[in-house]
């Protein structure tokens, strides 16, 4: 059975950016400034065991789907905050790596929040991906722009007065829903692909069974022919019925041998080891004649089947071995033995 290659299942790269120091501008039209005490202190505050912040797509009222979570947060060499990821949803990284969603928006609990878990700091509620809708968030380069060491960057803030996110039909739900169903997709493909893989398996199993039971029948086909062959050895008198079952047992050895290479005429030249082994005894003298005679015709004194054709030894020793039940060689030399 031919087994399946691993895959590794996508993930979300480390060290992405979502937010910086600086003046911005909520989605609300409130401008606040951030310093890098501020930044410094959304690291200090952020504690998973406490308040874990979801992965969502666009800004969901109650954080729900999450798609993955944060795992912890720091500051980069450039100064910004960055957040590292867990529990990522598969075929959510893979759409992330599609450059599906290639900007993000960062979502926090204001200091005096009576939600938030940390008062007196900043503190981070969700991390949004967003498609077609940029982020909140100006100054920083697209997210599809990768460096060698995996870090990953924002792009730019329109105009509010232009953003999407404010637009009445809400394009972030519509966003929502889509992934929704690319995901139900990607499972029915996958459930599709085991089933099918599955009953490629099946197949190749009984076809497995198959090769074998064909195997097996041709074996004993061919050992059915060596006996065959051994019994016509013995009636012709090039070979001992004591021997025959000695030499069907050679048969079968020599059957699965190499063929035997020797030169003749010049030339090198391939047989059977089997044919050869075949061959030597089917061309040697008689070792024996059954119906056998003395000077004159008279049979010989004390020979059970003197004075008798082959066909009539062959006739007597079938009718011997089916009223002693014995084998037919054995049958063959109780109507041929010597008894005086």
């Amino acid at each position: 059975m031919v087994k399946p290659q691993p895959t590794t299942a996508a993930v979300l790269p480390a060290q992405i950016e979502i937010f910086r120091a600086g003046q911005h501008t909520d989605d609300s039209g409130t401008v606040h400034n951030f310093s890098a005490a501020d930044v410094q202190g959304m690291v200090t505050a952020y504690s998973p065991a406490l308040r874990e912040a979801p992965l969502t797509v666009g800004h969901p009222e109650h954080n729900r789907p999450a798609y993955g979570w944060v795992k912890g947060l720091a500051i980069n060499d450039a100064g910004r905050l960055v957040m590292d990821t867990h529990q990522v949803q598969p075929q959510f990284a893979e759409m992330v790596a599609a450059r599906l969603f290639k900007k993000r928006s960062a979502s926090f609990y204001p200091p005096g929040h009576a939600s938030n878990p940390k008062p007196g700091n900043w503190y981070l509620r969700h991390v949004a991906f967003l498609g077609a809708q940029p982020p909140a968030i100006a100054g920083l380069a697209d997210f599809a722009d990768t460096d060698a060491t995996g870090a990953v960057n924002f792009s730019e803030t329109p105009d509010p007065a232009t953003d999407p996110a404010n637009l009445p039909n809400n394009q972030e739900q519509r966003m929502t829903q889509e992934l929704s169903q690319q995901l139900a997709a990607a499972q029915a493909a996958l459930t599709q692909a085991q089933t099918e893989r599955a009953a490629a398996e099946a197949e190749l199993s009984i076809a497995h069974a198959q090769v074998s039971q064909f195997a097996e029948a041709a074996k004993a086909e061919r050992s059915a022919g060596f006996v065959s062959f051994a019994q016509a050895q013995v009636l012709a008198g090039k070979l001992l019925p004591k021997d025959q079952a000695a030499y069907v047992g050679l048969l079968e050895i020599v059957a699965d041998a190499k063929p035997v290479s020797f030169a003749e005429g010049g030339a090198t030249k391939q047989v059977p080891a089997v044919d050869l082994l075949k061959a030597l005894v089917s061309n040697a003298k008689p070792v024996v004649s059954f119906g056998e005679s003395a000077a004159g015709g008279a049979a010989l004194p004390g020979t059970q089947a003197a004075g008798q054709s082959d066909a009539e030894i062959d006739t007597h020793a079938k009718a011997y071995a089916k009223q002693h039940k014995v084998s037919y060689a054995e049958a063959l030399t109780a109507v041929t033995t010597f008894t005086a």
